[in-house]
């Protein structure tokens, strides 16, 4: 049986007076991922997925939704509205290959919640749990044109690299 290492939930503030919560992902959150991922502008899915997108496939939501949980990760960042519903508004996971000690990160926040550390605090998660699992090194492969991105995990102490192969990409990593 695939459990994963525990994660407790954890609740932020949002500037506006409204909460969050931080929680793994679970299987029955599928439309409310495939709702994220609608609500991204066409600039923030080029620079998540590095190309033009207009639907999530099949595949990446089977992967993402049954986690290996001894290499892989996801977690949600989840507002809840009056009536209970739950909406995601930002998910961070780590996948780690095969034989190795590191992971590779990727991260998204819906473009209503950008400004509010929801990131952040995804990604400090994120690598709070790697670092649980006893994993080495965390990297990312970013678009260069996501400055964003490139501030973020620089003020999360990765070290930012130029990939000599393909210079539209930065590798950034972070020792765990």
């Amino acid at each position: 049986m695939n459990i994963p290492t525990p994660f407790t939930n954890k609740t932020y503030a949002l500037g506006d007076g409204g909460y969050y919560q931080i929680r793994s992902i679970q299987a029955d959150d599928r439309e409310r991922i495939i709702e994220l991922f609608n609500h991204l502008s066409p600039d923030s899915r080029y620079l998540r997925f590095a190309h033009a997108i207009s639907k999530l496939p099949d595949d990446f939501l089977d992967d993402i939704l049954h986690l290996d949980y001894k290499k892989e990760m996801a977690l949600l960042a989840v507002i809840t509205s009056l009536t209970g519903t739950e909406e995601i508004i930002g998910i961070a996971r780590y996948v780690t290959p095969p034989n190795q000690n590191a992971c590779e990160f990727s991260l998204s926040v819906s473009d209503n919640y950008t400004t509010h550390g929801i990131g952040t605090h995804l990604m400090l998660d994120l690598i709070e749990h790697a670092k649980k699992n006893g994993l080495q090194e965390m990297i990312g492969y970013v678009l260069i044109k996501n400055s964003r991105m490139l501030h973020l995990v620089s003020d999360l102490g990765f070290q930012t690299h130029r990939q000599d192969d393909d210079p539209d990409f930065k590798t950034v990593s972070l020792p765990l």
